[in-house]
């Protein structure tokens, strides 16, 4: 794995307390932290830059986290994908792991899970 500090992680997520503490403890573990809050901005930030790892939200305005993915895929954008979502039905889980979501972690969730899964992935 690249020395983390090397590693560029986008945080599409609306809601704002749980966007800081994504960031505040990415940043904590030296990670470089975008961040946007629907799924517009998401897409116009994964065409422009490039990212290792995004964080999706399910449930965001614009366009939701499953849009996101099948354009992720349709236009062979490649990056790391977790989902983070108060979706926690099997179905909602099965199809973010059929358009190509990395991991799915339901909220709540535990904020050094999230960090142990995301070093996980990246390895």
């Amino acid at each position: 794995m690249a020395d983390d500090k090397d590693i560029k992680i986008l945080v599409a997520e609306d809601e704002p307390s749980v966007r800081r503490l994504i960031c505040f403890k990415l940043k904590k573990e030296d990670f470089i932290v975008d961040e946007v809050e629907d799924g517009q901005e998401a897409m116009k930030k994964l065409r422009s830059e490039s990212y290792d790892v995004l964080i999706l939200d399910l449930m965001l305005p614009m366009l939701d986290g499953l849009q996101i993915l099948k354009k992720i895929n349709k236009e062979n954008i490649d990056i790391a994908v977790l989902i983070l979502s108060a979706k926690s039905q099997e179905k909602d889980i099965t199809r973010g792991f059929e358009l190509g979501a990395d991991d799915y972690i339901t909220k709540p969730f535990k904020p050094q899970e999230l960090i142990i899964r995301l070093k996980k992935l990246l390895n």
